[in-house]
């Protein structure tokens, strides 16, 4: 999902899809591909090889894709026990990352049994969690709407938007990472993933396609989208 009241897209284009690609959310990361590339573009994988080519952009009016998944962020002050029970259950505590506001640290995060209850952290203290959770139909159509009648026009001629500069903020990022580190240096530079969601990685191609361009903005109780500003031409 891109966040529209906070994205500015300089430029956009439409693009061929490779043989058998399916787009399933704004936002995705899509790549250039050894194999693939003179057939269109597909959605990332992480592998070594690939180039960035810009992020899904539909550019409809109406909700595109049937997001089955959601980012979320929360601020909240840890009881006296060390635990603190989030509003939704986290896809796994690998999508979890904990940022300690009284302590400017990163405790690393465990999840209780019931794969929502955060314990063995600080009781008193107040930390940021941001995570990834499993959305319901009622919650998706309460969040984005109804999706476009008939679906994403641009998948029955195998063709896709992508926005190729500017500043995005997207839902497809690894939440369980400490995103204020990236491109602190070689080892954290903005790649793409698994799925085209954005991970950090090395910037030499092994770790998946370099997205060039930034991190200026992390996610927040009100918008919990990943900021990046980019130009998929100096890919």
């Amino acid at each position: 999902m891109i966040s529209r009241p906070l994205s500015r897209v300089t430029n956009s284009t439409e693009v061929f899809l490779a043989a058998g690609q399916l787009v399933t959310a704004e936002g995705q990361a899509m790549v250039y591909s050894p194999g693939a590339s003179a057939s269109g573009v597909i959605v990332g994988t992480g592998a070594a090889g690939e180039v960035f080519a810009g992020f899904v952009f539909a550019g409809t009016s109406a909700y595109v894709f049937p997001e089955g998944q959601a980012t979320k962020s929360e601020t909240v002050l840890v009881g006296s026990s060390g635990s603190v029970t989030l509003a939704e259950k986290p896809t796994s505590v690998a999508a979890v990352s904990i940022y300690d506001l009284t302590t400017g640290t990163f405790p690393t995060p465990t999840l209780a049994s019931d794969g929502q209850t955060l314990t063995g952290l600080t009781g008193g203290d107040t930390v940021k969690v941001v995570y990834t959770y499993n959305l319901t139909v009622v919650q998706a159509s309460a969040l984005y709407g109804t999706v476009q009648p008939g679906g994403y026009a641009g998948q029955i001629v195998d063709q896709v938007g992508i926005a190729t500069r500017g500043f995005i903020a997207t839902s497809e990022f690894n939440t369980g990472l400490n995103w204020a580190l990236a491109g602190s240096d070689a080892n954290h530079a903005i790649v793409v993933g698994a799925n085209g969601v954005l991970t950090m990685g090395k910037n030499d191609g092994t770790a998946g396609a370099v997205v060039p361009g930034q991190v200026t903005r992390l996610p927040d109780d009100f918008y919990p989208f990943l900021g990046i500003s980019f130009n998929s031409q100096n890919a």
